[in-house]
């Protein structure tokens, strides 16, 4: 069996198309059609129904099921070839979000000197994204944030770098902006803004606001965190959240806050992950540094 058949057949379940098909590999369209017999002949069976009348085309549930299988065996070819090629290369990789992960890797730099030139990054916002890239091997190692400070996975080791108190922030002409120090009760009727779903700051302020009974029809949702730096800096909300994150941003007011939240910061390492020895060797020597750097009592 061709592995190419494999990437037509592919591209023609999820298009139902033998014209856009052919397309997208700049080939004639007899070539799908002779690659889908190829693959009929080596199954034994039909994967499509045609109606030539109106150009559908339908899977058969042989033709679903290789469609399925396709998926994963493309994958691990994929993979695989990465897999190759790092081995050989002595590539490795170290996702983290730049808003958080950016902060604490300079310190981290001076006790990985020997990887520096090997070390790739592999960057995302979310933590829960990047989280559930550690979890499916995307990426082996990854700094990132929660809202709880041990996460309980069978599969990882978690070695803790920082917690963060969340900390209110306003523009100075915003009404709280006079106070030292608020408690939840003096923030019922404050409009806020706050990170979308999927951010561990979202997860965070939620939680917050349901316990203390905050009332959340005042809140705006953003993706990005400069959009809700902006909106604070406009003085038509108020921002829950480390500082980390508002670094850059001169001229907001820091109040802290009684009972504050907290963001912890981890590095996390997929122990069950298939991985080069290069890759478990600078995993290793990650949580050394990680250890060294950022020892929590």
């Amino acid at each position: 069996m061709k592995l190419q058949d494999l990437h037509y057949f592919k591209q023609l379940a999820e298009t139902r198309s033998f014209t856009e098909t052919a397309e997208a590999f700049y080939i004639s369209q007899p070539s799908i059609s002779i690659a889908l017999k190829r693959l009929e002949e080596e199954f034994s069976t039909r994967l499509i129904t045609r109606d030539r009348s109106s150009k559908s085309v339908e899977l058969t549930k042989s033709g679903e099921l290789l469609y399925q299988r396709s998926l994963d065996i493309l994958h691990l070819v994929n993979k695989t070839k990465k897999d190759i090629h790092d081995l050989e290369s002595k590539n490795v990789y170290l996702g983290f979000l730049p808003t958080i992960g950016g902060h604490f890797l300079p310190k981290l730099f001076p006790e990985l000197t020997s990887y520096l030139g090997s070390l790739k990054f592999v960057e995302e916002e979310s933590s829960d994204a990047m989280f559930e890239m550690v979890k499916t091997n995307r990426v082996s190692a990854a700094i990132v944030g929660s809202d709880v400070p041990h996460v309980k996975e069978k599969w990882l080791t978690q070695v803790p770098i920082a917690e963060k108190e969340m900390y209110v922030w306003v523009s100075p002409t915003h009404p709280l902006a006079k106070y030292k120090r608020v408690k939840a009760a003096m923030l019922e009727k404050t409009n806020f803004v706050t990170l979308a779903k999927g951010y561990t700051h979202q997860r965070i302020f939620e939680k917050w606001t349901n316990e203390h009974a905050i009332d959340v029809s005042n809140i705006h949702y953003t993706n990005e965190i400069q959009t809700a730096n902006s909106m604070i800096a406009s003085g038509m909300s108020a921002g829950l959240m480390i500082d980390l994150l508002v670094s850059d941003r001169k001229g907001l007011v820091k109040i802290p806050l009684k009972d504050p939240p907290k963001f912890y910061i981890s590095l996390l390492i997929n122990d069950q992950a298939d991985i080069t020895p290069y890759q478990k060797q600078f995993n290793e020597s990650l949580v050394e540094a990680v250890n060294k750097q950022f020892p929590l009592q």
